[in-house]
C-alpha cells in the first residue's frame, strides 16, 4: 500500500508533468520506474557495471532520503552495482573531491552527484567527462557542459511559495523586515531559494535581512538569536533549509516570540514541528524521487538512450493544513 507522502508524490509529479506540456520543461513520465530507465534495455546495459552516488553529506536526514531513492533504483537493477557516499558536511568539499577522483580510478560507468557548493569540485568531474564517464547531476544544478542531465527540484519556485505565503497569507508588507537564513556561501541551490523568496518579499517592499549559517541547526539558532537582539520587530523568517529553520524556531521560543518561519525540505522533524503548531511550514521536495530518478537516469544514458536535459522532481508547500499527507 502507498503511504500519503508517496500518493502526494505521485500527484505532484502528474500536475508538472502537465505543466510541461505547456512550458517546454520534461519530468519523469509516470510510467513504472522500470519503463522510464528504458526497461530491459537498460537493465542489461548497466548489468556488471557499477554508477557512483555521490551527494553533498552522508549524515543528515535530506541525503539519506535521497539515498532512500538509491537503494529503490538498486531493486531495479539488480545487475548493476550502485554505490551512494558523500562527504561527512555540506562544507567538506576535499571530502567530496576525493570521492570523484576515486569513482574515476575505479572507471565506474556513469557518476551521479549533488555538487557541493563550491566549483572546486567542477575540474575532477571534467577529469570524468575526459574518461568518458557520464555525469548525472542531482539536486544542484551547475553550468558543467558535459553533464547529461540535471534531475532535481525548482528551487526558486519553492523559495518563491514561501514568499507568497508571507506576503499573501502573513500579510508582509512594505517596511516589515523578514529574515533569511541561508546555506553556505556560493551553493546554487541556496542561492535560489533565497532568490525565489526575496525577489516577492522586495516587490512587496519588504527589508529582507540575508544571513548564512551553513545548513546548521546551532548556527541558525545562534543566526536568528542576534538577528532579533537587533531587530525585535521581525516578521517572518524563511530558512532555505529545515535544519536552520528548527534552530531559528527554538530561539524564537526562547525569546518568547512567535514569528511565521518556513524551512524547505520537509524533513522529518520539520513535518512533526509544523504539526505540532512550532514551524508554520517547509518546502517539500522529494529527495526520494532524486535519487531513484538520478540513477535511473544515468541507466538509460549508459544504455546509450535519449534523456531529458532536465528532470523536475516537484515542490509543494507544507503547512498545518496538509502536513498530514506528507507523514
Amino acid at each position: 500500500m502507498k503511504s500519503k507522502r508517496t500518493r502526494a508524490a505521485s500527484v505532484a509529479a502528474l500536475g508538472l508533468l502537465l505543466a510541461a506540456c505547456s512550458s517546454g520543461a520534461t519530468t519523469a513520465p509516470a510510467a513504472s520506474p522500470a519503463a522510464s530507465a528504458g526497461g530491459a534495455t537498460g537493465a542489461a546495459a548497466c548489468q556488471g557495471k557499477t554508477i557512483a552516488v555521490i551527494v553533498k553529506a552522508g549524515t543528515s536526514t535530506y541525503w539519506k532520503t535521497v539515498g532512500a531513492g538509491v537503494d529503490d533504483a538498486k531493486a531495479e537493477f539488480p545487475g548493476c552495482t550502485i554505490t551512494f557516499e558523500g562527504p561527512d558536511a555540506e562544507t567538506n568539499v576535499t571530502a567530496q573531491i576525493a570521492e570523484v577522483e576515486s569513482a574515476v580510478a575505479k572507471k565506474v560507468a556513469a557518476i551521479v552527484i549533488a555538487v557541493t557548493g563550491a566549483d572546486q569540485v567542477l575540474p575532477s568531474l571534467q577529469k570524468a567527462a575526459d574518461a568518458g564517464i557520464p555525469i548525472i547531476l542531482i539536486d544542484t544544478n551547475k553550468e558543467f557542459a558535459p553533464k547529461k542531465a540535471f534531475v532535481g527540484t525548482d528551487n526558486a519556485a519553492g523559495g518563491k511559495a514561501a514568499g507568497d505565503f508571507f506576503v499573501k497569507t502573513v500579510g508582509v508588507k512594505a517596511g516589515d523586515k523578514v529574515l533569511i537564513i541561508r546555506g553556505q556561501a556560493g551553493d546554487a541551490v541556496h542561492n535560489l531559494r533565497e532568490k525565489g523568496a526575496s525577489d516577492v518579499l522586495k516587490a512587496a517592499g519588504a527589508t529582507v535581512i540575508v544571513q548564512p549559517a551553513d545548513s546548521d541547526r546551532a548556527k541558525g539558532q545562534s543566526v536568528m538569536e542576534n538577528v532579533l537582539q537587533a531587530n525585535p520587530d521581525l516578521k517572518a523568517v524563511f530558512a532555505t533549509n529545515d535544519e536552520m529553520a528548527l534552530g531559528a524556531l527554538k530561539a524564537a521560543q526562547q525569546a518568547n516570540k512567535t514569528i511565521p518561519i518556513i524551512g524547505f525540505d520537509a524533513n522529518p522533524d520539520a513535518l512533526a514541528s509544523v504539526a505540532a503548531g512550532g514551524l508554520t511550514g517547509s518546502i517539500a521536495q522529494f529527495p526520494k524521487k532524486i535519487g531513484q530518478m538520478g540513477v535511473e537516469t544515468a541507466v538509460k544514458v549508459i544504455a546509450g538512450q535519449t534523456v531529458n536535459a532536465s528532470v523536475n522532481t516537484g515542490v509543494e508547500l507544507v503547512t498545518k493544513d496538509n502536513v498530514a499527507n506528507f507523514k
